[in-house]
């Protein structure tokens, strides 16, 4: 006669799986906190690559065969992917509009102060995307991590508490430091900031302030420190 399996045996696989489960949503929620801005805009390019490959294939199957089905669903995925990203940084801009709109009117009670508040929010969305992005990502990051905690049963409702609100609080500034150590090649022109070489090509002139040796970097016509860092 064939036995079971023993006693409690099911009851501890059930709980060593939901203990994996929770830790994965903590982890993710850690990533989601402090490297959220890098892991929105991978994952609105995936989902809307795949959504745009499916609609392609099967509009494409349907008009011309399997072939034409597979180049058109190579083609509509990469237009997907960038389609669903600016969709998904407008809908952020949305949602921050909406929600100062029903935050700011039930403070005041005022539809039009509500309605210019929620237009500026969706604006400042929008200009300032990436740091906006930071923000949310990070503060649902501290949810998922608070989430975690709470079904791992091992710390008290205060501790989770002060440990979601400083992943929120901690993730949100190291990815708005992050975004802002990062501007594009443009933006550094623009603002007039040059790079420092990263290796020294030849020496130059001592350096009026330490005496170490300098390197003549020829696109800024300028002497370069690498002991003091500067530009001299």
């Amino acid at each position: 006669m064939a036995q079971g399996p023993p006693e409690g045996f099911e009851d501890g696989l059930a709980s060593d799986l939901g203990i994996i489960v929770y830790v994965l949503i903590l982890m993710i929620g850690l990533v989601l906190a402090f490297a959220g801005y890098i892991a929105w805009r991978h994952l609105m390019s995936f989902i809307g690559a795949m959504i745009g490959g499916l609609f392609g294939f099967v509009l494409g199957t349907a008009v011309g065969g399997i072939l034409i089905g597979l180049v058109a669903s190579m083609l509509c995925a990469i237009v997907g992917s960038f389609v669903f990203m600016f969709l998904a940084e407008i809908g952020l801009g949305v949602v921050a509009g909406l929600f100062t709109y029903f935050v700011v009117y039930g403070l005041v009670e005022d539809t039009v102060v509500a309605l210019v508040l929620a237009a500026i929010a969706l604006a400042m969305t929008i200009v300032f995307i990436e740091q906006a992005i930071g923000v949310v990502t990070a503060v649902i990051g501290g949810m998922l991590v608070g989430i975690g905690l709470i079904w791992l049963d091992y710390f008290d409702m205060t501790v989770v508490v002060a440990v979601m609100l400083g992943v929120m609080v901690f993730g949100a500034a190291v990815q708005l430091a992050a975004i802002r150590e990062a501007p594009s090649r443009s933006g550094r022109a623009a603002a007039g900031i040059a790079a420092p070489p990263a290796m020294p090509a030849s020496a130059g002139r001592a350096c009026p302030s330490c005496g170490g040796p300098t390197e003549y970097v020829a696109e800024y016509n300028r002497y370069y420190c690498h002991r003091c860092q500067r530009y001299e």
